[in-house]
């Protein structure tokens, strides 16, 4: 009988003229509708001084009640209308339910959001004076959805991408990332809806206090095939409450960070990828992942950031600096060093459980010698204006010292090319078309049935850089020490290493599914890395590293091209060595190999950077590029702004009447650019008959 009535009642919820009867009440006060209600909705209204009017039609209910900060008993009227009138709220942003007959029930009159482990209303309170997380007459970035498949947990997870202003017009900058996580029982959205985190960064960066940077926002649950599934709810803050046990998933989204996620978004976007231009914060059980993560992996993070929530947990323990976190604060200097930046956000009507388990763990880091930074937000609880204003405070503070790479949104640095084209706009010729169809769909996804070939990491000695250097090498399926293989060189950009060519564009994969196919040669491929000094990693400011990828010629010629013929089986002349590239690799590759014709006969540059040398001098006799070229291929995006770089090259060949291919697709300076054109490339390399000119295939 109870249940039959509940479902009347929400009958009635969704088929009564609620919104007809509430635009109808004459409003004779000062109160204004919510921003967060639905359109046309009168209530909840917000009065001037802050208090909530809440109003539900529900003509056969016995008792209903409405719970924000805490529980309103409702009054009803002769037309079945109840109403509450609050206390004034704190501003910013609260979840709210009715109460209605002992069953919690969302407000028809409100959005809803996903908070408290479930779909609930919520309610916007305005502060005056205060426009940070507001949208203003500023350059807007976009939020982006995007869904990738972890190999950690055998699922697809959904992520939400927070882009700059310019990312779409700058095609030339790369950014810096923050990774954004969510409390317990919110999830992946609780930072774009409710946290507003878009216009937050927005105003930042229009009022210069924060660099352009992507923010990159996943849901903090994760569990392998086969464990539990983790509780959705939000920890208790009562007396004598525990919060839940969410440590035993923390090692399980520390794997999705590491080996699926940050991966995966600098092979898809324009990132900065190393840890000086990495940063990771979190709220609540989010701040506790964040040092959970962060700490366990110092090679990925230089910037770390608890709202709410630190590696100290909420239970308020004391924290010895010489053992926490495996004792990688032990040594307090070194660890200052390298961790720019450790700060701690807290409101100060927070429950004295989790303020004093903050500022307790905070304080320990300070007496162990740990650089903190401490924030109050008064007059705020466990909440969104707490977490709106901690990461208002934060993000300013992100990417500044000397050791990330310069703003994205500040004047490039030139590389030792010179400025030419760079940066520039787009003009696209009559010349600037596509030459080849976008490869089929699948050509970079593994194939089941098929052989595959091996990756593998060599080390060898550059005697022109004076240290043990790593190289990537692909051996083709059925790879045999009595058969000897052409070889091609990839090189990377100015961001990247010898493992970006895999994470950007997996050429074994491609590779793989072409020989399959029978659509290429058996190869070898060799992707070196052509940052040539003893610390070769792409730290902190990239592009001052100018003249150790001029030196790379020098290794490429004298030590690694001998290491691979000494320790592969490879074939070991000209007509067999291809060298190409992406971006900074791409004009390395023309550099480098059109000016050792006798060591290279088949070259490549893929977006070409401004290292590429001017035209004359890339091809000073082009009577003999003619001659001993197999093939001469030029790629790039008509999104690129760099695409002037290349012009200038296909405008040169095609007056000395050098053959070359010149490709122009839809692409910009993008990893889809890159494995399409290797796609294109490896297909066309090595083959006896190939002599490719300036047309279509």
């Amino acid at each position: 009988m109870k249940h039959s009535f509940i479902f009347s009642v929400l009958i009635a919820l969704t088929s009564s003229p609620l919104c007809r009867a509430q635009t109808a009440q004459p409003v004779a006060d000062d109160s204004r509708p919510a921003s967060s209600n639905v359109s046309g909705a009168d209530y909840p209204r917000i009065h001037s001084d802050l208090r909530v009017t809440f109003r539900l039609k529900a003509p056969e209910a016995q008792k209903v009640r409405v719970h924000v900060d805490k529980d309103y008993d409702m009054t009803r009227d002769a037309n079945g209308l109840w109403s509450a009138t609050t206390g004034p709220q704190v501003p910013g942003f609260h979840y709210y339910w009715f109460i209605l007959d002992g069953v919690n029930v969302c407000d028809p009159g409100s959005e809803t959001f996903f908070g408290t482990g479930k779909q609930c209303s919520g309610i916007e309170v305005p502060e005056a004076g205060v426009d940070f997380y507001d949208p203003r007459d500023v350059p807007h970035g976009e939020i982006r959805e995007r869904w990738y498949f972890s190999k950690t947990t055998a699922a697809w997870r959904r992520i939400f991408v927070y882009t700059p202003p310019d990312y779409d017009t700058n095609r030339d900058a790369r950014y810096p990332v923050l990774y954004l996580q969510h409390g317990a029982g919110e999830d992946e959205r609780g930072w774009v809806v409710q946290g507003r985190v878009n216009h937050i960064l927005d105003n930042l960066i229009a009022e210069k206090k924060a660099r352009p940077m992507l923010i990159v926002m996943e849901k903090g649950y994760a569990r392998k095939p086969g464990e539990p599934q983790a509780p959705l709810r939000p920890p208790a803050s009562g007396a004598g409450a525990q919060p839940p046990d969410l440590r035993r998933m923390f090692s399980t989204l520390e794997e999705v960070f590491i080996r699926d996620l940050i991966p995966m978004i600098d092979s898809t976007y324009r990132t900065l990828p190393d840890r000086e231009n990495r940063a990771m914060a979190g709220l609540s059980m989010g701040g506790m992942q964040t040092f959970n993560i962060t700490l366990n992996n110092l090679d990925n993070f230089a910037w770390i950031g608890g709202f709410s929530g630190s590696g100290g947990g909420f239970r308020g323990g004391a924290t010895d600096t010489k053992t926490a976190h495996n004792g990688v604060m032990a040594d307090a200097e070194a660890f200052n060093k390298k961790v720019h930046l450790v700060w701690i956000g807290v409101g100060t009507a927070e429950g004295e459980r989790f303020y004093n388990s903050l500022k307790g763990y905070r304080d320990a880091l300070e007496e162990g010698g740990i650089k903190t930074v401490f924030y109050e937000s008064p007059g705020t609880a466990h909440e969104w204006q707490t977490w709106r204003r901690c990461l208002k405070e934060f993000a300013p503070r992100l990417f500044q010292s000397s050791a990330a790479a310069p703003a994205a949104g500040a004047p490039p640095r030139r590389g030792p090319g010179g400025p030419r084209g760079f940066g520039g706009p787009i003009k696209l010729g009559p010349d600037d078309k596509q030459a080849f169809p976008d490869p089929p769909a699948g050509f970079n996804a593994k194939r089941d049935g098929i052989a595959h070939g091996k990756l593998e990491m060599l080390e060898y000695n550059s005697k022109t850089v004076g240290a043990r250097r790593k190289m990537q090498v692909y051996t083709p399926p059925g790879y045999a020490p009595d058969h000897k293989y052409p070889v091609l060189y990839l090189l990377h950009g100015i961001g990247g290493d010898e493992t970006e060519w895999q994470r950007f564009a997996t050429p074994n994969i491609i590779l793989d599914n072409l020989l399959a196919d029978g659509k290429a040669a058996p190869m070898i491929v060799v992707m070196p890395n052509g940052r040539a000094q003893p610390n070769d990693r792409a730290e902190g400011n990239v592009y001052s590293h100018a003249q150790a990828f001029e030196k790379f010629e020098q290794d490429l010629l004298n030590d690694v091209i001998p290491a691979i013929e000494a320790r592969c089986s490879a074939l070991a002349d000209r007509e067999h060595r291809a060298l190409a590239g992406l971006s900074m690799g791409g004009g390395q590759s023309l550099n480098f190999g059109l000016a050792h014709l006798d060591t290279f006969a088949w070259v490549g540059g893929f977006s070409s950077a401004p290292n590429t040398k001017p035209p004359a001098q890339l091809v000073p006799d082009p009577a003999a590029a003619r001659q001993k070229l197999k093939l001469l291929w030029l790629a790039c995006g008509n999104k690129d702004n760099l695409i002037g770089i290349s012009q200038g090259v296909h405008a040169y060949l095609k007056e000395k009447d050098v053959p070359h291919v010149w490709n122009v697709d839809s692409n910009g300076h993008d990893p889809t650019e890159w494995g399409n054109n290797l796609y294109h490339f490896v297909q066309r390399i090595f083959r006896p008959s190939e002599r490719t000119g300036n047309e279509s295939p």
